[in-house]
């Protein structure tokens, strides 16, 4: 990787006419404050430090502009093996997903600006750039237009934007913790008469309960979702802990909701997930795996939906009322029978009482 890294920075040099000694520079300037971001002290020296930040960033770049702009001609040279060998760009967005590979977001700025592309403001800005590579690996997390809500400049690396793509647009009324962590699951919400929607074109996090309707967007679980889902709850638990972790919450919700197989089923046949693992048991497992020591903050996400859908399963009427329907109404044969059968059985009594009356 390192060989691609240095023929990554040729092109980069050769297409946009600068020189190293720019991009070293750039990097000398702000070496404090690129320290000041990683949590241990990096033992290099200067000119070491800002040779592995320069290859490392512009590699990144490089991958966005090569995805965008460059593939025809970059990509299909045989000695791009990121682009040419097939599926190894994912490898690549997968290194780029892990929190102990993150880099700054504001030297990937600084340097992009010396790019041909940044120059013309036609082109895609780098959130843009970078969500357009995102869209592909991860899909459903993050959206072709994510990077519109997205302000760079508070963009702390890759895995920061990656969570900012879903952050929720509104906040639930707030409640106890308690309430929180004991949302129902999918099959004892059905039970109470709770009916699921699919919302279009929300942010996964944009759930909300009104009217005994659940609105949950579709969440499409794959082999690789577990990659996304640790690495940004292990980020949300070194940097938010006193703050908003709507990650951490987003995935105990859902594991409250799919405790057990039957419970996925309910939300398959809803269309708020769709499970492209082996089982329905492999998503109610990887939930439960990754809620294992799950950090969730007094300010959580969702609490109040929560006690609001506890408050509606506690209400027997809902029960009775569900269950009527499910068992004697849940089609037209079985509720017209059912019809047929109380007026035969109010003709019955009413024959019965004419009898009694003329004796």
């Amino acid at each position: 990787m390192e060989d691609h890294k240095i023929m990554y920075l040729q092109q980069f040099l050769e297409q946009n006419k600068v020189s190293v000694e720019d991009l070293i520079n750039i990097i000398k300037e702000n070496e404090t404050k690129l320290r000041d971001c990683y949590a241990e002290t990096i033992d290099l020296s200067k000119k070491d430090f800002a040779t592995m930040i320069l290859l490392d960033a512009v590699f990144i770049i490089m991958v966005l502009l090569n995805m965008k702009y460059f593939r025809g001609f970059y990509g299909n040279r045989r000695g791009d093996h990121i682009f040419y060998r097939p599926f190894k760009i994912m490898d690549v967005m997968f290194d780029m997903s892990l929190l102990e590979n993150q880099l700054p977001f504001f030297i990937l700025e600084k340097l992009f600006q010396l790019s041909s592309v940044a120059s013309n403001p036609e082109n895609c800005p780098l959130t843009e750039l970078t969500c357009g590579l995102s869209k592909g690996q991860w899909v459903n997390w993050v959206k072709e237009d994510s990077w519109k809500i997205i302000d760079s400049s508070g963009v702390l690396h890759f895995v920061d934007f990656l969570r900012k793509c879903q952050e929720p647009t509104e906040k639930h009324c707030p409640a106890k913790e308690e309430a929180y962590l004991s949302a129902p699951t999918a099959t004892e919400l059905h039970q109470s008469g709770v009916k699921f929607n699919r919302p279009e074109k929300s942010s996964l996090l944009d759930i909300r309960f009104s009217n005994g309707i659940l609105e949950i967007p579709q969440l499409k679980i794959y082999d690789v979702i577990e990659i996304l889902f640790r690495n940004l709850q292990a980020f949300e638990q070194c940097h938010h802990v006193y703050g908003d972790t709507f990650v951490n919450d987003y995935i105990t919700f859902i594991s409250c909701l799919v405790s057990a197989t039957k419970d996925v089923e309910v939300l398959a046949q809803n269309e708020n997930l769709k499970n492209m693992l082996s089982s329905n048991e492999a998503v109610s497992n990887l939930f439960h795996n990754l809620i294992i020591e799950n950090v969730i903050s007094s300010e959580s996400f969702l609490p109040g939906l929560c006690e609001e859908l506890n408050l509606h399963c506690r209400r027997r009427r809902y029960k009775w009322k569900a269950n009527l329907k499910q068992v004697y109404f849940n089609n037209p044969w079985t509720g017209i029978s059912v019809f047929a059968a109380t007026f035969l059985l109010l003709l019955a009594v009413t024959q019965t009482v004419c009898s009694i009356i003329q004796l």
